[in-house]
């Protein structure tokens, strides 16, 4: 029975509110890795004054508190995101800049030199987290975008959002884990992870929104 789940897809998706729901209806654990915040050493630098080795940084540190919280529950758990998001944040903020303008495709982006060294970096770390996740999930449950970003989802917009779909995608159909598309409402998407996993409820569905909605 598929225990090990990963939902996942672009931000401000509803990732982690569906996560939680899940969580509670199934009674497996609520795993995430911690938000991307300041780096070590650049204490009260916002995000768009990170540099390229502090980006690195971050998504080296996050990628270890995800693994650690995931190998934490052996028998299973849903996990907010996966360990590929945080190499997919990190190589759109490195090709597009915190403003990413148009919606032209990342490979078809301009870098210079230095760019693509840290791009290359941080592909290594993509293939790495790949590899990881190929035994690390029994499924991804993945969100289209369906809602409008928030407003303090920001620096995060649009585009943003529709290229990180753009490369999420292809890796996690590199990892070999079956990619489920689910879509609707929360509880529409919880009843419908339900029904392809075979996972029972030990709670209504209905009342475990109502109980994440009300923490």
């Amino acid at each position: 029975m598929t225990q090990r789940i990963a939902i996942v897809g672009a931000y401000g998706s509803g990732k982690t509110l569906l996560s939680q729901v899940l969580s509670e209806a199934t009674g497996l654990p609520y795993t995430q890795g911690t938000a991307m915040r300041e780096p070590i050493g650049g204490e009260g630098k916002h995000i768009w004054n990170w540099t390229s080795g502090e980006l690195l940084q971050l998504t080296v540190k996050r990628y270890a508190e995800r693994t650690l919280n995931e190998a934490a529950h052996p028998a299973g758990f849903i996990s907010d995101g996966s360990i590929v998001h945080e190499w997919v944040f990190a190589k759109l903020r490195l090709v597009t800049g915190p403003n990413p303008g148009t919606e032209a495709t990342v490979d078809s982006r301009y870098r210079d030199e230095v760019t693509a060294a840290y791009e290359d970096v941080a592909d290594h770390i993509g293939r790495l987290a790949v590899r990881h996740a190929k035994t690390a999930y029994d499924a991804f449950f993945h969100l289209p975008i369906e809602f409008p970003l928030d407003e303090d989802n920001r620096p995060i917009n649009e585009t943003f959002r529709v290229l990180s779909d753009q490369v999420l995608l292809p890796a996690l159909a590199d990892t070999g884990v079956p990619v489920h598309t689910v879509a609707g409402s929360p509880a529409d998407r919880v009843q419908q992870i339900l029904d392809i996993t075979g996972l029972p409820a030990v709670v209504d569905i209905d009342k475990a929104l109502a109980a994440v909605q009300g923490k």
